[in-house]
Protein backbone atom coordinates (compact mmCIF):
# COMPACT_ATOMS: atom_id res chain seq x y z
CA UNK A 1 0.00 0.00 0.00
CA UNK A 2 1.33 3.42 -0.86
CA UNK A 3 2.00 5.74 2.06
CA UNK A 4 0.48 9.18 1.74
CA UNK A 5 1.31 12.32 3.70
CA UNK A 6 -2.03 13.32 5.22
CA UNK A 7 -1.05 16.98 5.43
CA UNK A 8 -1.09 17.19 1.65
CA UNK A 9 -4.60 15.77 1.29
CA UNK A 10 -6.27 19.19 1.15
CA UNK A 11 -3.82 20.53 -1.39
CA UNK A 12 -4.12 17.46 -3.63
CA UNK A 13 -7.90 17.54 -3.36
CA UNK A 14 -8.08 21.20 -4.39
CA UNK A 15 -5.68 20.73 -7.30
CA UNK A 16 -7.41 17.56 -8.48
CA UNK A 17 -10.84 19.18 -8.43
CA UNK A 18 -9.44 22.22 -10.23
CA UNK A 19 -7.79 20.02 -12.85
CA UNK A 20 -11.00 18.08 -13.35
CA UNK A 21 -12.96 21.30 -13.78
CA UNK A 22 -10.46 22.72 -16.24
CA UNK A 23 -10.12 19.52 -18.27
CA UNK A 24 -13.88 19.24 -18.55
CA UNK A 25 -14.15 22.83 -19.73
CA UNK A 26 -16.48 23.54 -16.84
CA UNK A 27 -14.27 26.28 -15.42
CA UNK A 28 -14.37 28.21 -18.70
CA UNK A 29 -18.12 28.26 -19.35
CA UNK A 30 -19.60 31.68 -19.92
CA UNK A 31 -21.37 33.60 -17.20
CA UNK A 32 -24.69 33.17 -19.03
CA UNK A 33 -24.65 29.38 -18.94
CA UNK A 34 -27.38 27.74 -16.88
CA UNK A 35 -26.77 27.18 -13.18
CA UNK A 36 -25.27 23.78 -12.41
CA UNK A 37 -27.58 21.15 -11.01
CA UNK A 38 -26.96 18.81 -8.10
CA UNK A 39 -26.35 16.08 -10.70
CA UNK A 40 -23.27 17.90 -11.99
CA UNK A 41 -20.39 15.59 -11.05
CA UNK A 42 -17.98 18.41 -10.13
CA UNK A 43 -19.95 21.09 -8.32
CA UNK A 44 -21.20 18.94 -5.44
CA UNK A 45 -17.73 17.44 -4.88
CA UNK A 46 -16.16 20.89 -4.82
CA UNK A 47 -18.81 22.12 -2.40
CA UNK A 48 -18.27 19.07 -0.22
CA UNK A 49 -14.54 19.67 0.06
CA UNK A 50 -15.12 23.32 0.92
CA UNK A 51 -17.21 22.36 3.98
CA UNK A 52 -14.19 20.95 5.84
CA UNK A 53 -11.27 22.82 7.29
CA UNK A 54 -7.86 21.60 6.08
CA UNK A 55 -7.11 20.23 9.57
CA UNK A 56 -10.36 18.25 9.66
CA UNK A 57 -9.80 17.05 6.10
CA UNK A 58 -6.40 15.75 7.19
CA UNK A 59 -7.85 13.99 10.26
CA UNK A 60 -10.65 12.36 8.31
CA UNK A 61 -8.27 11.35 5.54
CA UNK A 62 -5.88 9.79 8.10
CA UNK A 63 -8.78 7.88 9.64
CA UNK A 64 -10.23 6.61 6.39
CA UNK A 65 -6.97 5.80 4.63
CA UNK A 66 -4.89 4.89 7.68
CA UNK A 67 -5.29 4.46 11.41
CA UNK A 68 -5.87 8.06 12.47
CA UNK A 69 -8.51 9.18 14.94
CA UNK A 70 -11.05 11.92 14.25
CA UNK A 71 -11.60 14.53 16.98
CA UNK A 72 -15.07 15.47 18.17
CA UNK A 73 -14.71 18.88 16.50
CA UNK A 74 -14.00 17.27 13.13
CA UNK A 75 -16.80 14.77 13.66
CA UNK A 76 -19.20 17.70 13.90
CA UNK A 77 -17.76 19.10 10.66
CA UNK A 78 -18.04 15.72 8.93
CA UNK A 79 -21.66 15.20 9.96
CA UNK A 80 -22.46 18.78 8.97
CA UNK A 81 -20.93 18.05 5.56
CA UNK A 82 -23.25 15.04 5.21
CA UNK A 83 -22.96 11.36 4.37
CA UNK A 84 -23.48 11.86 0.65
CA UNK A 85 -20.51 14.24 0.52
CA UNK A 86 -18.38 11.95 2.68
CA UNK A 87 -19.17 8.97 0.45
CA UNK A 88 -18.51 10.92 -2.75
CA UNK A 89 -15.12 12.17 -1.52
CA UNK A 90 -14.08 8.66 -0.46
CA UNK A 91 -15.27 7.19 -3.77
CA UNK A 92 -13.36 9.87 -5.65
CA UNK A 93 -10.17 9.09 -3.72
CA UNK A 94 -10.67 5.36 -4.41
CA UNK A 95 -10.59 6.16 -8.12
CA UNK A 96 -6.89 7.02 -7.67
CA UNK A 97 -4.91 3.83 -8.43
CA UNK A 98 -2.73 4.09 -5.29
CA UNK A 99 -5.80 3.72 -3.09
CA UNK A 100 -8.12 1.49 -5.14
CA UNK A 101 -6.39 -1.75 -4.24
CA UNK A 102 -7.24 -1.21 -0.56
CA UNK A 103 -10.91 -0.42 -1.24
CA UNK A 104 -12.47 -2.94 1.19
CA UNK A 105 -10.41 -1.68 4.15
CA UNK A 106 -10.91 1.97 3.16
CA UNK A 107 -14.68 1.56 2.79
CA UNK A 108 -14.82 -0.20 6.16
CA UNK A 109 -12.81 2.61 7.80
CA UNK A 110 -15.03 5.19 6.13
CA UNK A 111 -18.19 3.58 7.54
CA UNK A 112 -16.65 3.23 11.02
CA UNK A 113 -15.66 6.89 11.06
CA UNK A 114 -19.05 8.02 9.81
CA UNK A 115 -20.95 6.06 12.47
CA UNK A 116 -18.46 7.05 15.15
CA UNK A 117 -19.01 10.70 14.26
CA UNK A 118 -22.79 10.27 14.24
CA UNK A 119 -22.55 8.85 17.76
CA UNK A 120 -20.36 11.78 18.86
CA UNK A 121 -22.80 14.34 17.45
CA UNK A 122 -25.83 12.59 18.97
CA UNK A 123 -24.07 12.12 22.29
CA UNK A 124 -24.15 8.33 22.13
CA UNK A 125 -21.14 6.35 23.31
CA UNK A 126 -19.32 4.81 20.32
CA UNK A 127 -19.07 1.05 20.06
CA UNK A 128 -16.05 -0.47 21.83
CA UNK A 129 -14.72 -1.82 18.50
CA UNK A 130 -13.76 1.67 17.28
Amino acid sequence: MAKFDTSSFGIILIFAIGAALISSGYAFESAVSPAPTEDDPYVPLEKCAAKLTPACGDEIFAGVFGNGKVTDHCCYKLVEMGKACHDRLVDWMLSIPDFGEDAPKILSNSAKIWYHCISVVKGVAPSPSF
